[in-house]
């Protein structure tokens, strides 16, 4: 039997009868942030939330046209009047939610019936900063894993000799990532003693500081690409052809995929047929959506051995 015909029976068999639980669903960790209206207050009058959190406006007294932006706002940006939303609260309408899913941004909001009442939610986005000490002719610690449009912040402990931090190595190949220099150069001393960066681009680079790269003073940022969960074979998209491409490479031999995270349905970890029928599931028998990051391209952050290269 060929090896297609196989995978066919096993997708069959696995909609028709080996998809019958579910996973807890992402949304399931949103958080959902109150803020109350007073006769001419609102408490709190800013929120910092993440990404898939909602906000519910809830009446204590008075009536209020709640607005998203800023009175005058531009039109045809999220400040202008009303463009996210608006909703009367009062005593007959109570409350009222919205769910924030735009990344990195702010939103204002105010009550039309008194304008000088305004407020701000920012939804952070998904970025981390990551720090590397400058110490002991060493980088601490030397090896560092993170994600596109991470940062990393080299801090120079005080009193201690002047450093660089310089990207590449000496003697790489111009016009490479590891020509000496070619993404930064910077002095790490008591003058100078933050630098960061940030790395917009999957990559694995090394990086020195010149005057004690012969003691072995060298680093390396691994920066991983971002992915959806379960896109398997990197198309944009979820679909048969994905649990295919990881039915492939558990059972028929195929190279090991450079992001083999986006194969852990799941998340837990590691890849294995549970993985295919969860998404199987998810795309045929309406069972649980794949952790995040889903449905939009992310990083993982969970704690295992799974990369994500391009």
């Amino acid at each position: 039997m060929n090896s297609i015909l196989k995978l066919s029976i096993f997708i069959t068999f696995a909609c028709g009868g080996l998809l019958c639980s579910s996973l807890l669903c992402d949304d399931a960790r949103a958080e959902d942030h109150q803020i109350n209206f007073f006769n001419s207050a609102f408490i709190p009058t800013s929120l910092t939330i993440e990404a898939g959190d909602s906000v519910t406006w809830s009446w204590v007294a008075g009536n209020h046209q709640l607005s998203s932006g800023f009175p005058g706002g531009a039109p045809g940006t999220p400040d202008q009047p009303g463009a996210l939303f608006t909703a009367t609260i009062n005593a007959q309408n109570p409350t009222f939610t919205h769910t924030f899913t735009q990344m990195g941004i702010t939103v204002g909001f105010f009550d039309e019936f008194n304008p000088v009442q305004i407020g701000s939610i920012t939804i952070l986005d998904d970025t981390l900063t990551f720090e590397v000490g400058v110490v002991d002719n060493s980088y601490l610690p030397q090896i560092i894993e993170i994600f596109e449009g991470d940062r990393v912040r080299w801090v120079h402990e005080p009193m201690e000799m002047l450093h660089t931090v310089t990207s590449g190595m000496p003697g790489g190949d111009p016009g490479t990532i590891e020509e000496p220099g070619a993404l930064f150069d910077e002095e790490s001393s008591d003058l100078n003693p933050i630098f960061e960066y940030t790395f917009d681009d999957a990559m694995e680079l090394p990086y020195y500081c010149i005057p004690h790269v012969d003691f072995g003073m060298v680093g390396q940022v691994i920066v991983q690409d971002r992915f959806i969960r379960g896109d398997s074979d990197r198309s944009g998209a979820l679909d048969i052809g994905d649990a295919i491409y990881c039915l492939g490479f558990l059972f028929q031999g195929a190279t090991t995929p450079n992001c083999l995270d986006a194969l852990d349905v799941s998340d837990d970890g590691q890849v294995d047929i549970a993985d295919a029928v969860s998404l199987l599931g998810y795309l045929f028998s309406s069972t649980a959506a794949p952790a995040a990051p889903f449905p939009t391209e992310g990083p993982d952050r969970t704690a295992d051995t799974l990369q994500c290269h391009p």
